[in-house]
């Protein structure tokens, strides 16, 4: 049975991510027994897919995946070349696996230092928007980094603590460790934990920060003001509010605060410019606004494995505007 050309894509790029079926397999195996050409493309993409890093793990692979592909082919049919366009996209594809856009680099002592320890070198991880990374820590942590973050510790987790810089989102897994505490810093709240699994929201533009707490026990505490800290029971939630300077304690919703670690979008009477915030860190695009938005618009709904373009054509029908996409720009017209 012959893949049709339109098909074969798909089978790719599941067999790339791993999702293929024994069937898909066999299906592949026949269209690359079709031609040189297809052996040959075949090959290639299966020599370079072994040599990609396992770490850090791209949290959203799938989605990247299939992504980049569907713009891959989109170019081969404009110009007219059957593979070339298709092999350079899979090296995209690659690129995203093998480095997860996760910028790994030392900087030297120069770079204002979180704790005491001189002359020592920090390793920095960063995700753009759109992209999620599982992070591996020196000392068996785990860390699960949102779009458009950051974390930054020093190399090795030398010293007596385990300090990690984050500015962003981030859900933490903490190895244990009584003999040196694992604490993350985030826009003026530490969070200390000796083992347990939490999530800091802390994105630096937003004026509330919060630190949800999942198993164990952590202390939170603000920097400048170390009187004012909160010990943390599991499924309980502390907030500093930057304009007001004040920590507050709450319950949270697991689900809700989990969610971008599950490859959940969760809107909860969202106004509009959380929801454009979140797309925009979601899939990496930039959106721009015409016209005046209803003054009532919210959104409550739960997207997951959905592409901006679903999403948009979902809600340009219930809040009536129009959009365009060219490439990471976005145009919404009410």
């Amino acid at each position: 049975m012959r893949a049709e050309e339109h098909d074969i894509d798909k089978l790719l790029a599941d067999w790339l991510a791993g999702n293929a079926s024994e069937a898909d397999k066999e299906t592949i195996r026949q269209w690359a027994a079709e031609s040189e050409e297809n052996l040959a493309l075949l090959e290639n993409l299966k020599d370079v897919w072994s040599a990609k890093s396992p770490e850090p793990i791209l949290v959203n692979a799938d989605e990247k995946i299939h992504e980049i592909w569907e713009a891959g082919m989109q170019e081969t049919e404009r110009n007219g070349s059957p593979w070339k366009a298709v092999w350079r996209y899979a090296a995209a594809i690659l690129l995203l696996i093998s480095v997860s856009g996760s910028l790994y680099f030392y900087m030297g002592s120069s770079d204002p230092e979180p704790t005491a320890v001189d002359h020592s070198n920090y390793v920095i991880r960063e995700n753009p928007s759109g992209q999620k990374t599982k992070l591996f820590l020196p000392d068996g942590s785990v860390v699960y980094l949102n779009s458009s973050s950051k974390i930054k510790f020093i190399q090795g987790f030398s010293g007596n603590e385990r300090r990690v810089l984050l500015s962003g989102e981030a859900y933490f897994e903490v190895a244990k460790n009584k003999e040196k505490c694992f604490v993350v810093e985030s826009q003026g709240l530490e969070t200390v934990a000796l083992g347990t699994a939490f999530n800091v929201n802390a994105y630096p533009e937003e004026d509330e920060l919060s630190v949800s707490l999942v198993e164990g026990k952590v202390e939170v505490r603000q920097i400048a003001n170390d009187s004012e800290r909160l010990i943390l029971q599991p499924g309980r939630e502390a907030s500093l509010v930057h304009s007001t300077n004040e920590i507050l304690e709450r319950s949270f919703d697991h689900t809700e605060v989990l969610a971008w670690k599950e490859g959940k979008l969760i809107f909860r009477s969202a106004p509009f410019d959380q929801v454009k915030i979140d797309l925009e860190r979601w899939f990496g695009v930039k959106i721009e606004v015409h016209g005046e938005i209803p003054k009532d618009w919210n959104l409550s709904t739960i997207y997951e494995g959905q592409s901006l373009k679903n999403i948009l054509t979902d809600l340009q029908y219930t809040k009536k505007f129009a959009y365009e996409i060219k490439g990471d720009n976005i145009t919404i017209r009410f």
